[in-house]
């Protein structure tokens, strides 16, 4: 049986589109080899969120004017909540400055936390410091991937192998 693991993604740009793409291309071989699923069930832009149709396994809509619903926050945790959505990865791909201010309520609510955002990466060591202790009391993990060099494709590659061993681990926890 395999592992499912939800990744509520923030930031559908150039970063986070490419990340459901990878994902989706290598599914199969997920599943296969490593027994991970992974799920997408909410994806936010800045302002708006898709939230997973119940009864309809892996879908989203594409067209953000016409299907995004505005959010907060608590909107995305009352849908997990609700949902009884469990094994939970947020995965920061946006530019909001805020977001990483929320990564310690994300890991109290039960979230791993990775993150690709420049304002999260630059933060001061005590900030990152500050969110890995709170992971770690909680039996999480929070990573900060670095990006300022790096290419898109490298940026990517990068936060999947970041998912695939953070979903690793949770299987271990799991079994």
């Amino acid at each position: 049986m395999n592992n499912r693991i939800n990744i509520v993604l923030f930031g559908i740009g150039n970063v986070g589109s490419a990340l459901i793409n990878k994902v989706l291309k290598e599914r199969k071989g997920l599943a296969l080899d490593n027994k991970i699923d992974l799920r997408f069930p909410v994806i936010t832009n800045s302002s708006v969120a898709f939230f997973e149709k119940e009864g309809v396994n892996f879908s989203w809509e594409a067209n953000f004017i016409q299907f995004g619903i505005p959010f907060k926050m608590e909107d995305v945790l009352h849908y997990l909540h609700a949902n009884n959505i469990s094994n939970l990865i947020a995965v920061d791909a946006s530019g909001d400055d805020s977001l990483p201010l929320d990564y310690t309520k994300l890991l109290k609510s039960g979230f791993n936390v990775v993150s690709v955002n420049k304002n999260a990466t630059g933060l001061p060591a005590s900030f990152k410091d500050e969110v890995k202790l709170a992971a770690s009391v909680h039996g999480l993990e929070a990573l900060f991937i670095g990006t300022p060099k790096d290419s898109r494709g490298e940026i990517v590659q990068k936060l999947y192998e970041a998912l695939v061993e953070v979903a690793e681990k949770q299987k271990k926890l799991a079994a």
